[in-house]
Parts: structure tokens; sequence; C-alpha cells
């Protein structure tokens, strides 16, 4: 080839090498480009989700986990700190207790407070903070309230001892001298009636010496027996103080006591001249001292006994309001918990949502860039394919010889090749030494994969057998290969059972020899479709333990078969789905039971049924005089003679506080609704003996039937409501069934409670006045205030019925407070010796208010609190005694008067008139009608009023509408009269007519 030539293929040549090398190069530079710009762009988006993420796990999700946390730290702190409040012991732990809790509640609060910030939560968390703290002051309170109540009672304890102590040695001396002196007396005696000599016994006898020194003596035995009686009774401050609970009480007592005391002071220092005469001064000088000690503990000390008492009675008030408080600060500390709570989880959902927003973005954009990415790939590789691929064929086709040759271990490169000196040479040099070093390595290698195969087996087998589950592994035939030993620990196999090469079958058999075979399949999840799907099965053994099996396919056809002991997981989900459907304290069904018992039941069509609505009597009076331990005891007993007196027709459940349901299923007829209605009722009212406390109680019970009063539960519980509120109206202890009456009734009842609230604020209702007159000289001391209420569009209601409605909603205490200021302020314009006489329910007794509404009432009309008569039935003492009593005595003592109003008609009306001193007794006018023509209410009547003027009380006779009644009441002894033949009810102003007076009522 002539130089020319050469330069024009060698020019190409490298003209072409440095072509592919230029396009090389530019291929991998944007190669490298779209790979920088795809990984930027990931990276900047996954930063993006990863800030999302961040914001949620290190910020809301933290402060949520944090404020959990602190709620239930603050609820161990509760459960410990109640009782020690409670009992006012271990005082000092539980400051400490209480001091390491808030000081761990602040640090936790400070670790939050960065989260909240992040959050945008740190408003609730600081209010959350301030109820917390809040409540810790509090509870330190009650500890030092505990405190100072641990030092007065022992003032308390030391002022009874000491009085104890003194009486018992004043009382000593007493009882001393009481057998000294009657010694005396009796020697004075023997002396007197002793025969003596005729002249010495006629100056001795006869002279009046002897009997002035025995009723010197006697004088002393007497003062010494009113020095024991004082002694016992001032002994037995300290239980008498302990048995009052009353304010007043204990003030009236120690003035009592004083008055005893300064008796006692008296007859103790008329006893002088007894020890000066025997020559004991130090002995009247201890008594003494000792009657001092009494005084002092009694009145004067600073720890007095009295004194101790009240500040008893004064720390107890305390208690009870920091209690109250307590109970408000942890509802306004519940508020905020749920507050910050909600604040965290509406943030976690916002920064969810962000983080999924970012996250789509994000693939869109990578799949974007990597598809890009992938199209340029592809191009790249076309290229490459026509430019180098092809050439290297050929020297593939001899590196394939290679692979056949390898395994003969011959060196398949051509000897003549690799003598050659140029490239081709040294590469097939390079060919045959890396033939040489793959043979070699192969050899390496293969015993290499056995060492590590046997290593891995070995691994395996120790995890299997070290395994919690039993497990075994069977081939494509069923046959066991592998089965560890926890396998034959849980099927009390023993464990050098061999079980390789049994079937499944001879495993269950061998199983079932050894008592541990499969009683029941509780669940089968077993798959229906492919063989590939791994199957789920729980089962019960014979000994009662649960099983649960897992069958998973191998890719050879075999499975893997684990088994696994959850008795004790299936015994805890069986016991919380108990504890959700049933009552904790009675074991009964609960509401969502009894619910679905009855929505079950009617839906699959059952005949007829009947829904019972029980309501404990006079359960709150057991709750609030016996506690609510004995309350909770009771309840119980109450379930116990349920389960024993219903039948397997009926379903019982407690759906809170005393009210209990029952669901029955009947047949045609009521007569077993009614026959059970009875029984329950009977077995109810039968007496409980609960921890030495026999107590009486009854239940009353509205009946539904179904489907007449209802297709759904909800409509059947709602008309039994209706029938037991009737019951109870009717009277506690009956049964009522529900009647489509009923409905009307209870939409009247709310459409009174609704009038009568229009009726408060539009001021509609107006009083009329009813004369209460003297039979004597037909004078008239007072008028009772009557309230009427003219309805717009009803017209006039009565009182009978909307006083009821009033009651029963508590409008009442409204209504009252209305009467008793128009009445104090209309009767002014009276003459200054007429009263007014004013009704006062019971219902206004439980408030509490009534003796600040009547001194309100009193100063605002100016009205002297003697002309104001209140009148009280019984029922006011029927609940709450000594709260009644208490606003009673308080109203006494401002100088109001009150009145036994409709006296004869209840069964305890002898011992409420013994326990309170009534100013006037009004004689119920059932007995006045009759006067004429029934023997048996005159005498009731005459009865009456001798039993008022033994007692220093008055008489008014009601409903008097004949001349001839109020002869009769004249004669049989009655103060005052009231009634149509006196005078109808009038208005305030008509009233004035009857003293002549121009004055005018004011309104």
């Amino acid at each position: 080839m002539s130089s020319q030539s050469f330069r024009r293929h060698g020019g190409r040549f490298r003209e072409s090498n440095l072509r592919f090398r230029h396009k090389v190069m530019l291929g991998v530079g944007v190669a490298v480009a779209i790979s920088v710009f795809a990984g930027a762009n990931a990276i900047y988006n996954v930063g993006r989700v990863e800030q999302s993420v961040s914001f949620s796990a290190e910020a809301a999700s933290p402060l949520l986990i944090g404020v959990i946390s602190l709620s239930e730290s603050y609820q161990k702190l509760q459960s410990v700190f109640d009782p020690v409040i409670r009992n006012c012991a271990g005082l000092e732990g539980a400051s400490r207790i209480l001091a390491s809790s808030e000081a761990d509640q602040k640090k936790r609060l400070a670790s939050l407070k960065q989260m909240a910030l992040e959050a945008n939560a740190l408003k609730e968390l600081k209010r959350y903070e301030f109820s917390g703290s809040k409540i810790f002051r509090t509870r330190q309170a009650l500890i030092d309230l505990c405190r100072e109540y641990t030092n007065v009672q022992s003032h308390y304890a030391s002022a009874e001892n000491s009085i104890r102590n003194a009486t018992n040695i004043v009382g000593l001396k007493a009882s001393t001298g009481i057998i000294a002196l009657e010694k005396q007396i009796g020697d004075f005696w023997r002396k007197k009636n002793m025969p003596m000599p005729r002249g010495v016994w006629a100056d001795y006898s006869q002279s009046r010496e002897v009997d002035e020194r025995i009723g010197e003596v006697w004088r002393l035995v007497r003062d010494f027996y009113k020095i024991r009686v004082l002694v016992t009774e001032l002994s037995n401050a300290g239980t008498v103080v302990a048995n009052t609970t009353k304010s007043f009480e204990l003030d009236r007592k120690r003035r009592s006591y004083l008055t005893k005391l300064r008796a006692f002071e008296r007859t103790v220092e008329s006893a002088k001249p007894y020890f000066d005469r025997i020559d004991h001064s130090a002995d009247f000088s201890g008594v003494l001292a000792m009657v001092r000690q009494t005084r002092l503990m009694v009145d004067e000390g600073p720890r007095s006994l009295f004194k101790s008492a009240a500040q008893l009675r004064e720390i107890e008030r305390r208690r009870v309001s920091l209690v109250e408080r307590l109970q408000r600060e942890q509802g306004q500390y519940s508020v905020a918990l749920l507050n910050i709570m909600d604040v965290a989880q509406r943030i976690n959902r916002r920064a969810q949502a962000r983080t999924e927003q970012d996250a789509t973005r994000a693939s869109w954009e990578i799949a974007g860039t990597m598809g890009a990415f992938a199209i340029f790939i592809l191009v790249l590789g076309w290229y490459f394919k026509n430019a180098v691929t092809r050439p290297l064929e050929t020297l593939t086709g001899n590196v394939g010889k290679l692979e056949r040759d390898l395994d003969e271990a011959v060196d398949p490169v051509d000897g003549a090749l690799t003598q050659r000196g140029d490239e081709i040479g040294d590469l097939a040099i390079q060919f045959s030494r890396t033939f040489q070093q793959l043979a070699q390595a192969r050899l390496e290698l293969q015993e290499a994969s056995r060492a590590e195969i046997s290593l891995q087996r070995d691994r395996l087998f120790g995890a299997i057998e070290n395994m919690p589950q039993g497990l075994y592994m069977l081939d494509k035939d069923g046959r066991i290969i592998i089965a560890n030993r926890r396998l034959a620990q849980i099927y009390n196999l023993g464990d050098r059972a061999v079980l390789a090469g049994l079937t499944v079958s001879e495993f269950i058999a061998l199983c079932r020899k050894n008592g541990a075979g499969v009683r029941r399949v509780i669940s089968d999840e077993s798959g229906k479709g492919s063989e590939r799907e791994t199957s789920h099965r729980i089962v019960e053994l014979d000994d009662a333990r649960v099983m649960t099996m897992k069958v998973m396919p191998l890719p050879d056809g075999g499975h893997v078969v684990t088994h696994e002991d959850i008795t004790e997981k299936q015994m805890a989900s069986e016991k919380i789905a108990h504890m959700a459907l049933h009552d904790a304290l009675t074991g009964l069904a609960n509401r969502v039971l009894f619910r679905q018992h009855v929505e079950s039941s009617l839906g699959e069509g059952k005949a007829n049924a009947a829904l019972l609505f029980l309501d404990l009597d006079r359960f709150k009076i057991v709750n609030d005089t016996l506690g609510h331990p004995i309350g909770d005891a009771l309840l119980v007993e109450v379930a116990n003679r349920f389960r024993s007196a219903l039948g397997e027709d009926c379903f019982a459940a407690r759906l809170g506080g005393d009210e209990f349901a029952i669901y029955q299923e009947i047949g045609d007829g009521m007569e077993c609704v009614e026959a059970l209605a009875r029984v329950i009722n009977a077995c109810i009212s039968e007496p409980f003996e609960i921890e030495g406390h026999h107590i009486i109680i009854g239940t009353s019970i509205g009946i539904a039937l179904a489907p007449r009063d209802g297709r759904d539960a909800d409509e059947l519980l709602k008309n039994a409501d209706m029938a037991l509120y009737r019951a109870k109206q009717d009277g506690k202890g009956g049964y009522r069934f529900f009647e489509p009456d009923m409905d009307r009734k209870m939409r009247d009842w709310h459409e009174m409670e609704h009038d009568l609230r229009d009726a408060i604020a539009e001021n509609q209702f107006e009083l009329h006045y009813q004369p209460l007159v003297s039979l004597d000289d037909k004078r008239i001391l007072a008028f009772e205030a009557l309230i009427r209420w003219h309805h717009p569009r009803r017209g006039f209601v009565s009182p009978a019925e909307f006083i009821p409605v009033a009651e029963e909603t508590g409008l009442i205490n409204e209504i009252g407070g209305w009467v008793l200021e128009t009445a104090s302020r209309q009767a002014l314009a009276w003459p200054s010796d007429v009263a007014v006489a004013v009704n006062v329910s019971p219902v206004q007794f439980r408030t509490g208010q009534l003796q600040f509404k009547v001194v309100n009432a009193l100063s605002r009309s100016g009205l002297p609190a003697d002309r104001l008569l209140l009148e009280i039935t019984e029922g006011v003492f029927l609940h709450e005694g000594e709260q009644t009593e208490a606003v009673l005595n308080d109203l006494k003592g401002l100088g109001v008067r009150f009145a036994m109003d409709d006296f004869g008609t209840g069964y305890s009306s002898l011992s409420y008139i013994r326990k309170f001193p009534f100013d006037k007794i009004k004689i119920d006018q059932s007995f006045v009608r009759g006067l004429s023509d029934d023997p048996e209410s005159m005498a009731i009547v005459r009865a009456v009023t001798n039993l008022c003027r033994d007692l220093g009380m008055r008489t008014t006779a009601e409903g008097v509408e004949t001349a001839d009644q109020a002869a009769i009441l004249t004669e049989l002894g009655c103060d005052t009269a009231q009634g149509y033949y006196f005078g109808r009810p009038m208005r305030a102003a008509d009233t004035l007519h009857l003293f002549d007076q121009p004055k005018a009522a004011s309104a």
C-alpha cells in the first residue's frame, strides 16, 4: 500500500475513533446531566415529604402522646391521693408524692412547650398547665386542712379526757362523802332511838339539836348527790358533742352545759364546810381544781371541748368546699385535655394530608424524569448496539467455548494465539490466565458453599427448635419432615417423640391418644381459592386449651404448619367482651346488650313480648343515710333476687343507677306479665340484711307490650318509662301498663311546664286571700294567700293542675319566692295584728334557700316576722330530716310562725308535732264536713283540739261552710276557722273593705 493510501486509511481510522469518542463523551455527559437532574429533583421532593412527616412525628404526635402520658400520671396520682384525703391518714407521704408529681408535671410540660409551639398549640397547653396547677394547689390545701383537722381532733380528745378524769375524781370524792355522811346519820338515829336513863334521855330526845344536826347532814348528802348527778352529765359532754351535727345546737348545748357547770360550782362551794369540819381542806382544794379544770375544758380554755368541736365542723365545711372546687377544676382540666388532644389530632391530620400531596407530586415528577432518562438510555443503547456490539460478536463466539470447556479443565484458547506478540496475543494470554483462575476459584467456591450450607442448616435447626410456637414441615406427600421440640411439648408428646415420617392423620391420632385431641373448631379461615393461600384455624383441645394453627404453602408443594397456645389471650378477649356488655356491679346485662337482645327478639318475629321498666323506691334514702357502699351492695342483692325469681323466658338488665329492665316473651294473654310484676314486687319488698342493716325498699314498675305499644326497643323503653312514671304517681310499690292516653298526658305535662315558664316571665299569677276568723269574737286574725293563674288561652287554671307540675320541675321555687314577696308586701295594708299565711311546698325545703327567700321578702317589704305564718305539710319531713329541721329552726329563730296543714290525713303527724313546736294546727276539711252527722269526725276534732291545747298550740278548722259547723267547732274548743261561711278568697284590694279602711292594697 502506498504511503498516500495508508495516510488516507489511517486518517479515516483516527477520524472515526475521534468521532466515536466524542459521541461517547457527549452521551455520557448528557446521561450524567439527566441523572444529576433526576437525583436533585428526587432529593428535593423527598426532602419536602420528610419535612411534612417530621412535622407530624416531632411535634404533633409527641405532643399528643406526652399529654396522654401526663393525664395517666394525673389519674394515678388521684387514685393515691383521694383515699388519703378521705381518711386524713398518711399526709406526709401524700404531701411528698404530691410535690414529686407536681415537679414531674412541670418538667414534662417544659419539654412539651417547644413541641406545642411548633404545632401552634401553646395556648391550649398553657390552659392545660393552668388547670393542672390549680388542681395541685387545691390538693395541697386539702392536705393542709387534714393536718389542721388532725390537730384539732387531738385537742378535742384531750379536752374530753380532761373532763372525764376531772369529773371522775370529783364523783369519787362525792361518793366518799355520801358514805361518810350516811354513816353519821345512822349513828345519830341509833343514839336517838337508844334506851337511856329517864333523866338523860328526856333532855336528849327532846332536844332540837339532834334534829338540826341530822338536817344539816341530810343537806350535805343532798348536795353530794347533786354533785354526782352533775358529774355524770358533765362526763358525757364528749358523747353529746360528738352526736351534735348543727352549729346552733352545739351552741345551745354549750350554754346548757355552762348552766350545769355553774350549778356544779355552787354545789361544790356549798360542800366546803364539810371538808373543813373533817379537816380535809386539801381534798376540797383538789376538788375545786378539778371543777376549774372542767370549766376550762368546757368553755374557757383555748382548746376546750366545744371550741374544738366547732373548729372540727368548720374544717369539715371547708373540706366539702375544697372538694367541690376540686371537682370543678377537674372538669376544667378534662376540657383542656380534650382541647389540646383535638388540636394535636387536627394537626396530625393536616400533616398527613400535606404529606400525601407532596408524595403524590414527587412521584409524578420523579416518574417523568426517570421516563425521560429511560428514553435517552434506549437511544444510547441503540447507538452502542450498532457501533460496538456487532464488532464484538466474533469475540463472543470464542468466549462461548470457554463455558463448554470449563468442565473439562481444557484451555479453550488456541496456543498459536498466545505465541503472538501483538495485542491479540496479549488478549489470548489474558483469556488463558482468566480460565485457570476461574477453575481454581470454582474449586474454592464449592468448598466454601459446602461449609456455608452446613452453617445455615445448623442455624435453621437452632431457630426452629427454640421458637415459641410449635412447628412441623410437610413434604408434598403430606408427611412430616421437620418438627421442633415445642410442638411435642404443646401436645404432651414428650421431648424425645419422633414425629418425622408421620402423616397428619397419624399425628392427630397420636395427640388425641395423649389427651390433646381437638374437641371443637372455634373458627376456620381456610383459603377457598388457590392452594397457595394461607389458612388459619382456631381450635379447642380436650384439656380446654385454645390453639391457633396457621398453614403456609411451600414452593415445592409442601406446607409449614405453626401451632400456638392462645388460651390466656382468648380468656382475656372473652372477659373484655363480657365487660363491654354487662354491668360491672351486678353482672346483669347493660343497656347496650339489653337493647341488642330486644331488637334481636323483635326481629325474629316472636308473637308477643313485654318490657318491664323498674325503679327502686326509697333507694336514694339508703344511699344518703347509709352510704354508697351499702347502696351498691343493695343493688347486687336486688340483682340476685332477680336471677332467682325470673324464668327462662325473661332477660334482665341494669340500665343505670337504680333502674332495671326485664324483657319477657309471653303468649297471648297478659296474665303472666301481671304475675311476673307481682312476683318482682313481692321479692323486692322482702327486707334486706346488709352489713348489719335492716333495709326495706320497694319497686315501681312500668310495662309496655310488643307489638301493641312499640315495634322496636327505643319505643318500648319510652312507653314503659311513661307507665313507670304513672305508677309512681299512683303510689309507689305498684305497676301500671302503658296506655295511649299516657302519651297525651305527658305532652300536656310538658305543655303545662312551658306555659308555667311563660307565666313566671310574664307575671300572669295573682294572689287571692281567704280570712281566718276567731270563733270567740269573729275577729279576723289572718288571711291565707292563695295563688291564682289566669292563662291567656286556657283561662282560669286550678292550682291542683299546675302546682304538681311546678313541684316536679322545680319551678315551685320561683313561684314560691314570688308568693312570699307579694304576700308580705300586700299584708302591710292590713292592721298590724293581722297576719298572712303562705303555703310552702316540701320542694322548697330541699334547695336549702327557703330561709334566705323568707328573709329577703321580709326585709324588702318591712313586714314583721311574727306576722308571717308559713303553712307546711308533713311531706317536708319525709326526706332530709336534719336539713329540714335546721331550716325550720332558723326561721323559728327569726320569729316566723308555723302551722301544720292538712293535719290528720298523713300517717305520722303526731311524731312531727312532737319533733317541732308548731304555733298552729289546721284540721283538714274532710273532718269538718262530717261534724253534723259523723260521731267519729267529731271525736277526732275533739281529740285534736284537746291535744293542741295541752301542747300550747292553737287550732284552725278548714272548710267551714255552715253556722252549725261553726257552733260545733266553738263548743269543741277550736280557736279559729276558715271557709266559705266566713268569706271566700278575694283580691288584695277587696280585703281592705273588711276593716273599713280607705287604704288601697299595694300592687
